[in-house]
């Protein structure tokens, strides 16, 4: 071995050396950096919860709107037929019409419905409702609204349109 040999080696082992030391200074660095981000999960936690929290609040008060709807024009076309045919026979049918309608209207306003977005139908199937044995019907549509969205001018926001029909037998 010549003393060459040995000049080359040491060169070797101390550019390797140099080399490590640069890297695990690479290293320490990125670590430090890493420590930076605190409060990193905090912000993206937030950011998450509110990119899934709005839309499963808008589709639960979408849900909760037609659910309303369903119980009001179904409780709503009941006391508008038991009005009618419990009115009495002193009354005409023009009075127990409109009681009817009053009644079907309280029980749209029990809901938080307005008469603007209801329909209510009077029909008699048999043809009259006034003698003893006559089907009287009333069907209620209540046009239900997209939660959070206006109508704007001509144009109506609805989400669905919900019915509902009661019938009961005229007695004297």
């Amino acid at each position: 071995m010549t003393s060459n040999d040995g000049l080359v080696g040491r060169h070797i082992r101390r550019l390797v050396g140099r080399w490590i030391r640069r890297s695990n200074e690479c290293l320490r660095q990125r670590l430090r950096q890493g420590q930076d981000e605190t409060g990193s999960s905090l912000i993206e936690f937030i950011m998450l919860a509110v990119l899934l929290l709005i839309p499963i609040v808008y589709f639960i008060l979408g849900v909760a709107a037609v659910q309303a709807a369903a119980y009001a024009s179904l409780g709503a076309s009941d006391q508008a037929a038991r009005m009618y045919v419990l009115g009495g026979e002193d009354l005409g049918a023009g009075e127990r019409s409109a009681r009817s309608q009053a009644a079907a209207s309280a029980a749209l306003d029990d809901f938080g419905i307005g008469t603007d977005q209801a329909q209510i139908i009077m029909s008699c199937p048999t043809g009259g409702c006034e003698d003893d044995g006559d089907v009287v019907a009333f069907t209620v549509e209540v046009r239900v609204p997209v939660p959070l969205i206006p109508d704007l001018g001509s144009w109506e926001s609805t989400l669905v349109t919900v019915s509902s029909t009661s019938a009961q037998v005229q007695a004297g």
